[in-house]
């Protein structure tokens, strides 16, 4: 949290995005913490995919959200599709204020199109939940002004 914290305070985040999500590959921060998180989402996704595969890039962002500043709800889902590519993507939980629905708060996937069905995906701190890249997707909803930190990441494989 410290990390993703200076990040935004020093103005390393997205303008023309949902409020303070970095612009800087966390995993390529120095600390044995980023490199060792960068492995985990590795093997999650080996696993997930229940093979392995050769990796063509991988990106990270931290990202850091709270009531007031959360997306629009009502027109907010993005998914993370490359050309010549196929990504898979993760979140990882770090941080919940303690007065939150772990139901809603996590990761909302909405599997065919953002019209239809949906399901929550629980916050688990210190978790990491994987999907394909090609889901559509948005953060759970927050009910508090406390900030929720996450550390999202893509892995485009060939």
């Amino acid at each position: 949290m410290t990390d993703i914290d200076e990040l935004i305070s020093t103005g390393k985040y997205w303008k023309n995005s949902p409020p303070y999500q970095t612009d800087v590959n966390v995993f390529g921060l120095p600390g044995q913490q980023w490199n060792n998180l960068k492995m985990s989402f590795i093997w999650s996704c080996f696993d997930f995919m229940k093979q392995e595969r050769q990796i063509k890039s991988i990106k990270s962002w931290g990202y850091k959200t709270n009531f007031t500043t959360q997306e629009d709800r009502n027109n907010y889902w993005h998914q993370h599709i490359r050309e010549d590519s196929i990504v898979v993507s993760g979140v990882y939980y770090i941080d919940l204020p303690k007065i939150c629905n772990t139901n809603t708060s996590g990761t909302e996937l909405a599997h065919d199109t953002p019209e239809g069905n949906s399901e929550y995906m629980e916050w688990r701190t210190g978790n990491w939940i994987i999907f394909p890249g090609k889901t559509w997707h948005r953060p759970g909803y927050l009910e508090v002004d406390n900030w929720r930190y996450i550390v999202a990441a893509d892995m485009e494989i060939i």
